[in-house]
């Protein structure tokens, strides 16, 4: 009696397992879940939007008042936007869009920060190129030539052939300075001036309160490993920041047979040598 009474009672108990599981998976039909392992199954919101912009690390008070939603847009797994309340129609040119005619909002440029490495001063290279020197514009004209045009660069643009030295910029990444290793290590950088063009001039820009001066010079180059000097200009003095030119090259373009290399040496180690720029002064025929 005993053994059929145990019997009946797990036989209850299955069924009533059997049940419970139905009961689950009826509601569980109605739930939208946020993934689905079904091929092609779109995400679905977690939850509604009013409910989850209340958290603090979305921007939200934490008191109960949702945080503001400023129709933003997501990126798509596509790669599009999904429209929100501050989308832009398409058909509305912005300032940057050819054709645009409405009122357009200035940048503020603010004001140039100096360098960490330099001291925060003014330069009025104006003072230190005067309008009589020899390249500037208008300068010695030739009825076969052009005024001049320059290809101008900035220090750091320039890189050591040899990696066993430590280098630098400025704080304002404009200049360059050599931080460690031999001072005879050159700096290096492509120069890009037309076939047939004339080099009359090479100018240095650069901040020097060191007794010696740092150097600069264009070399061209063949394709079998020849080369030859082309212009040759150095810093000098030690009053800080400066400019100084070279003698006058006139040297003809021919990037058919030749490239050509702007170089500078620094000479000294630390911050009492910066180059801050070269420029090539140039005409055309």
């Amino acid at each position: 009696m005993k053994l059929a009474f145990k019997k009946i009672t797990w036989v209850v108990i299955v069924v009533m397992i059997g049940l419970l599981g139905l009961t689950a998976a009826a509601v569980a039909s109605d739930i939208v879940w946020p993934w689905s392992s079904q091929p092609d199954s779109e995400p679905q919101a977690l939850a509604d939007t009013g409910a989850t912009g209340n958290r603090l690390d979305e921007g939200g008070t934490g008191i109960g008042e949702p945080a503001a939603q400023a129709g933003a847009i997501e990126p798509s797994a596509a790669g599009e936007g999904i429209a929100g309340q501050a989308q832009v129609t398409a058909a509305e040119l912005q300032p940057d869009d050819n054709g645009y005619t409405g009122a357009v909002a200035e940048a503020n440029q603010g004001e140039k920060s100096p360098s960490g490495d330099l001291p925060a001063e003014e330069v009025d290279w104006d003072v230190m190129i005067p309008e009589g020197a020899p390249d500037q514009f208008e300068t010695n004209a030739d009825p076969n030539w052009s005024d001049f045009y320059y290809y101008h660069v900035t220090g750091s643009a320039l890189h050591p052939r040899d990696s066993s030295v430590e280098w630098n910029t400025g704080g304002s990444g404009g200049c360059l300075y050599q931080v460690s290793g031999s001072t005879g290590i050159v700096y290096n950088l492509h120069q890009e001036i037309p076939e047939g063009a004339r080099i009359d001039y090479l100018r240095i820009f650069y901040y020097d309160t060191s007794a010696s001066n740092s150097q600069s010079w264009v070399t061209r180059y063949d394709d079998e490993g020849g080369l030859e000097d082309v212009a040759y200009v150095t810093s000098d003095g030690t009053a800080g920041y400066g400019t100084n030119l070279s003698a006058y090259i006139g040297h003809i373009v021919d990037n058919t047979n030749y490239s050509y290399i702007l170089n500078w040496r620094p000479i000294v180690n630390g911050t009492t040598m910066f180059l801050c720029g070269l420029r090539v002064a140039y005409r055309l025929p």
